[in-house]
């Protein structure tokens, strides 16, 4: 769809169609309202680039996250531009804060300034953003989901697995009072629960708290938990589905004198490099986040110069990194 097949559609001239698109009042109203309309319907996106530019080669990607706050994110960032810039690759990074229209907003302007290649860490695995991209003749990989389609090329933990892991660490320690906390409504999140919950001995009595998403939350949540589950006194293991959040609850935990991993043993999830420094090492879900960007960009590279080939398709294995914040 361009421009001209636009005009052709609406019976305006090209003229009145850049107008619109440029957000200029010299328009009919009803004339406005019919190339709206079509652009609605296909799914248009302009070309921001200057014509002249068409058949340059760019040599950037784009990587659209979403959360800067979340280390688990940037260093996948990190991984991945580790390898494009080896090859002369520039990486133009932006954070959707988990939001769908925001997400939508910045891979239509990723398409609009026609960039080479497009990693996507979706909000859900039914975000239109994929349909965009699907609809669209650039090469994308999507991080951290695990598409509904078949033919989209994705890298992913086994989050499932990397449940279980933890749902059997918690078997073996067998503490009387047993707390998960998870964050943002998620594949990831509702797949990692799935595999604490179909191999934990004692889900029937576990304590959950939902969308607790970040340091500061978790940081926050600690004082509310020490109280409504009287943490000082009851032997507790807290399962947490993200790293940032545990390393706040156990520096809040610690400043309260609650002691770890004697009273309160905490597991987190995504194994980011922080984790290994903060006061008490935490115990954690390691899924090679250094490599699931070291992947994509390789993967994406390939797809960028060999756009036939089948879409790859990555599984990470998880595995269990013990440390001083929850041991057997």
């Amino acid at each position: 769809m361009t421009i001209s097949d636009i005009a052709e559609e609406a019976g305006v001239s090209k003229a009145t169609v850049s107008r619109v698109l440029s957000d200029s009042l010299k328009v009919k109203p009803e004339s406005k309202e019919k190339i709206l309309q079509i652009i609605e319907k296909y799914s248009f996106v302009p070309n921001n680039l200057a014509q002249s530019l068409a058949g340059s080669p760019r040599k950037t990607v784009g990587i659209v996250i979403a959360e800067l706050a979340n280390f688990f994110f940037i260093e996948v960032a990190d991984g991945f531009d580790q390898i494009i810039s080896q090859v002369g690759y520039s990486m133009q990074i932006s954070s959707s804060k988990w939001n769908k229209e925001k997400e939508l907003q910045l891979v239509q302007q990723l398409i609009s300034s026609r960039v080479d290649g497009i990693i996507l860490a979706p909000v859900s695995d039914g975000s239109k953003s994929i349909e965009m991209l699907q609809a669209s003749d650039i090469p994308f990989l999507l991080i951290n989901i695990i598409p509904k389609e078949k033919g989209i090329a994705y890298i992913a933990c086994d989050n499932y697995q990397g449940g279980k892991l933890a749902a059997d660490f918690f078997n073996r320690r067998n503490r009387p009072s047993n707390i998960i906390i998870t964050g943002f409504k998620h594949q990831t999140i509702d797949q990692r629960v799935q595999g604490f919950k179909n191999n934990f001995s004692k889900w029937d009595k576990i304590i959950h708290y939902e969308n607790i998403n970040t340091y500061e939350q978790g940081y926050e949540i600690a004082s509310v938990l020490a109280v409504r589950n009287t943490l000082s006194e009851i032997e507790t293991a807290i399962f947490v589905t993200n790293d940032n959040v545990a390393i706040g609850l156990i520096t809040k935990l610690l400043e309260m004198g609650i002691s770890i991993p004697e009273q309160v043993s905490v597991i987190g999830y995504d194994d980011i490099k922080l984790s290994s420094f903060c006061r008490v090492p935490l115990t954690t879900i390691s899924q090679n986040i250094k490599d699931i960007g070291r992947i994509a960009a390789l993967e994406l590279l390939e797809m960028i110069q060999n756009p036939e080939k089948p879409k790859p398709e990555h599984i990470i294995i998880p595995k269990m990194i013990v440390r001083e914040s929850a041991v057997i």
